[in-house]
């Protein structure tokens, strides 16, 4: 079989598909120089040698293409591990993904313009119509696939939409009918051309019809197309290809001359602030974390700076990556993640020239914060002045003023006493009896009761104050002194909320947004007058 040749057929249909390469092989092996196709079903082309080496690699091929992860695999084939041949070989996976498709719903001057753009863009466009006329490989030389049939329900029935597809409705007459028959799909992106009266009347008919409220479906853009004051088929063609790029790649939107002052660096990565990154970061803000190397974060299981552990941790949609440079950091920010590093006193402040610097350790006192740091400087909790040491103070204490963004002076003090939860406050935080290294025995989200051995502190016992849930614990491995806070029993034992990001951590993470906006909008500096 001619490998290359089956490729560029599974190309031309849009079929993603995994290339295997034989890159080494040391000693005895079946094929030291081979090739094969693998598809997500598991259905092969040709052989890199069969046996073992050829299953496994076959099954690690199949889970890499829905990820398009392209790797290397190695496999030892020694007489000692039950194989034959003794030797050892290496392969290369290239996952081959395949295009986006983009579902054009009517073929007129608009769409023919959408389709000329998006393939140039790479995408696999697809042409539903009901007059022949409108949709043909003359019209549209550009597009793949064309279905046409009598009504615009039986043209969309032979189509199949998926999570993979994008669409876009413009016709003659049929929008909402179209509408209608996409709005339930899985679509990642459904647009619709027409103005906001029109798109106000057929919300209506289908909240009346449906029950759906079109509305609060983040999937569907209608008005369709970015911001560009577009007039003519070819500028509407520019704005909507925009559109779905931005929301495929999961980016902006925004002009890359504004990502310098898009930047914001949140000193710090605890539970308290992963709340204000990922409020920051679902606002379009580029977002570094700094941390320290080994981070002694309680609620690890909704913080952040787990990624200093485990290099990556996704949170709300939102995935947090370890870097160990600002050129890596750029690139992660580039890519849409939330980049964090090993920097504990602020020098990638100075490297990075940040519009905004938010320092949220939330060590009771001042680190080092500036407010000569960033053109706009904020701080959490007690610790610092607004207009000192800071622009704004956001209140991190439970209570009403709960989230108060504070343009003089300071936060509430610290009490040292924990918050009221579930009619608990101190004695749901556990400190350290003695100095040790600290080892767990349960793990957060588990139901524990008072009096339970939950970790071990050298050889001592630590056990449950109370009844509840485990809502955090100390990374194992790490060395305590006598009186560290080590874990935070939960006394309403929702193991939901071991899980997600707290109702103060939002609080103060949209506090922290509020601010940052009327900064960027020129208005922060007449706050409170």
């Amino acid at each position: 079989m001619n490998i290359f040749k089956k490729a560029g057929e599974l190309e031309e249909q849009n079929i993603a598909f995994a290339l295997i390469t034989i890159t080494k092989s040391v000693g005895s092996t079946p094929r030291s120089s081979a090739r094969m196709i693998v598809l997500a079903d598991g259905t092969t082309y040709g052989t890199v040698g069969g046996g073992v080496a050829e299953y496994e690699v076959v099954k690690k091929a199949v889970g890499n293409i829905p990820l398009k992860k392209s790797e290397f695999f190695s496999k030892s084939l020694k007489v000692t591990e039950g194989h034959n041949c003794g030797g050892d070989v290496e392969f290369y996976i290239e996952v081959v993904n395949s295009a986006p498709r983009l579902i054009l719903i009517g073929g007129g001057h608009v769409n023919l313009e959408i389709a000329r753009l998006a393939i140039s863009c790479g995408f696999f466009v697809e042409i539903v119509e009901t007059r022949e006329a409108f949709a043909n490989a003359e019209r549209f030389p550009f597009a793949h696939t064309f279905y046409v049939d009598e009504s615009i329900e039986k043209a969309l029935g032979e189509c199949t939409i998926d999570k993979e597809c994008a669409v876009v409705i413009a016709t003659h007459s049929l929008d909402r009918i179209a509408l209608e028959k996409v709005i339930g799909s899985p679509a990642w992106y459904i647009g619709m051309l027409g103005s906001r009266t029109k798109v106000r009347t057929f919300r209506n008919q289908i909240r009346e019809k449906m029950g759906i409220d079109i509305a609060a479906m983040k999937n569907l853009f209608a008005p369709i197309g970015l911001d560009i004051n577009a007039k003519t088929p070819s500028e509407i063609a520019v704005s909507v290809v925009s559109e779905i790029m931005s929301t495929l790649h999961h980016t902006s939107g925004k002009s890359l001359r504004d990502k310098a002052s898009n930047l914001v660096i949140v000193r710090g990565a605890g539970d308290l602030a992963t709340g204000v990154i990922v409020r920051l970061h679902k606002a379009g803000y580029r977002v570094l974390a700094l941390e320290i190397e080994r981070p002694t974060t309680i609620r690890r299981t909704v913080a952040f700076s787990q990624a200093m552990y485990d290099r990556q941790i996704e949170l709300e949609n939102v995935v947090c990556t370890r870097c160990e440079s600002v050129e890596e950091a750029k690139s992660l920010m580039d890519a849409n993640h939330v980049a964090i590093m090993h920097d504990e006193v602020g020098e990638s402040i100075k490297k990075l020239h940040p519009e905004v610097v938010v320092d949220a350790i939330l060590a009771k006192k001042n680190l080092g914060t500036t407010i000569d740091c960033a053109p706009f400087v904020i701080g959490l909790g007690p610790g610092f002045t607004a207009q000192k040491d800071c622009h704004a103070v956001i209140e991190t204490k439970r209570g009403h003023y709960l989230g108060s963004i504070i343009a003089e002076g300071e936060a509430a003090a610290n009490t040292g006493i924990p918050g009221i939860i579930g009619g608990y406050g101190a004695e749901r935080v556990i400190h350290s009896s003695v100095e040790g290294v600290f080892f767990s025995v349960c793990s957060i989200g588990d139901i524990v009761r008072k009096g339970d051995v939950i970790a071990h502190i050298g050889k001592t016992e630590v056990t449950a104050t109370i009844d509840g849930v485990l809502r955090g614990m100390l990374h194992d491995g790490l060395p305590v002194p006598e009186g560290f806070k080590i874990a935070d029993i939960d006394p309403r034992a929702e193991v939901s909320h071991c899980f997600s990001i707290s109702d103060k951590a939002k609080a103060v993470g949209g506090a922290v947004l509020e601010a940052v906006d009327s900064y960027r909008d020129g208005k922060f500096f007449l706050y409170n007058r």
